[in-house]
């Protein structure tokens, strides 16, 4: 019995070890750029928000995880087209404030969402959601679409994300045990939790190459306060029960989605155009899921000739 007992010491150490070693001899984080004003969505809780260019608006809902500095190249190609791009920290990323463990659903951002378009007086605006924030888009127009015309959704989630009827789910002590104490220990050793954000992104922006900014940019947001628990609450949700289905939205939708896209898969395009009626499907050739940063003069000419026509 004593080879066992050596074997757990081992494991043990091997386990307990790197994470206290990193605490203390810690890497300082990169910064991200600057911040923008602040614009409370609920009370006492403020977004960062950042803009760009003036003309009408156009509000940009980013992606899990991410953060307003993403939309960078995309908002430097909407400011030659005449708009104002504003863009913004959901509530748990970048410069914007946490909220409780565990409270970060679809249906708080859209609730969010829906308040910061009031904050900011905005009105016929184009939305522009990308990823998991095309899904809090989605939701945020089915509760109060008052004050925006238009939507589109970049390689959005929506109804079809992950069959959920279909695939089975993950037992929840599974999906806790990961997203709670392997993560954890993830995180705190660095060469890990780098080759874990290096592996999401490459699937994330094949076929093209992941940026070197973005990776900088990445490790940045998650050297944020509040940006890990944010998004392990949004990957819980990502199959959970929010309603995602586009039908009772009443104004036109433009989704663009990349025919390579692996995170969000070319049949949930389908889906919503499928669902909703005054939709308009356009597909990015070898496009991935990344297509703000990949694709940005692409997607401005589409918003500009679908504020223009719609």
């Amino acid at each position: 019995m004593r080879w066992l007992a050596g074997v757990f010491v081992l494991v043990l150490a091997a386990l307990l070890l790197p994470p206290i070693w990193y605490a203390v001899f810690a890497e300082p984080p990169p910064d991200l750029p600057s911040p923008g004003r602040r614009a409370e969505v609920r009370p006492e809780l403020s977004v960062n928000v950042i803009e760009q260019g003036s003309g009408p608006p156009v509000l940009l809902v980013h992606g899990h995880p991410g953060c307003a500095y993403d939309w960078q190249p995309l908002m430097g190609e909407l400011e030659a087209r005449g708009f104002r791009a504003i863009a913004y920290d959901r509530l748990g990323y970048g410069y914007s404030d946490g909220r409780a463990p565990g409270h970060v659903t679809v249906e708080s951002n859209a609730e969010e969402l829906v308040t910061l378009i009031a904050a900011l007086d905005l009105e016929d605006v184009t939305l522009v959601g990308w990823s998991y924030g095309g899904g809090t888009s989605i939701v945020a127009m089915k509760q109060d679409p008052s004050r925006v015309a238009r939507l589109v959704l970049l390689a959005s989630i929506g109804p079809g994300i992950a069959d959920r009827e279909t695939v089975p789910k993950a037992p929840p002590w599974l999906v806790e045990f990961l997203a709670g104490p392997v993560y954890d220990w993830i995180s705190a050793v660095p060469a890990l939790s780098r080759r874990l954000s290096d592996a999401l992104a490459g699937t994330a922006f094949h076929p093209d190459p992941v940026p070197d900014w973005y990776r900088v940019q990445a490790a940045a947001n998650f050297g944020r306060p509040h940006t890990r628990d944010a998004f392990r609450s949004e990957g819980r949700d990502l199959g959970g029960e929010a309603d995602l289905d586009p039908r009772p939205i009443e104004r036109p939708i433009l989704i663009l989605h990349g025919t390579e896209d692996q995170l969000s898969p070319p049949f949930v395009a389908e889906a919503i155009h499928e669902r909703a009626a005054l939709s308009e499907l356009r597909w990015i050739a070898d496009g991935s899921h990344m297509l703000p940063i990949t694709h940005p003069s692409e997607v401005a000419d589409a918003v500009r000739e679908f504020a223009s026509t719609r």
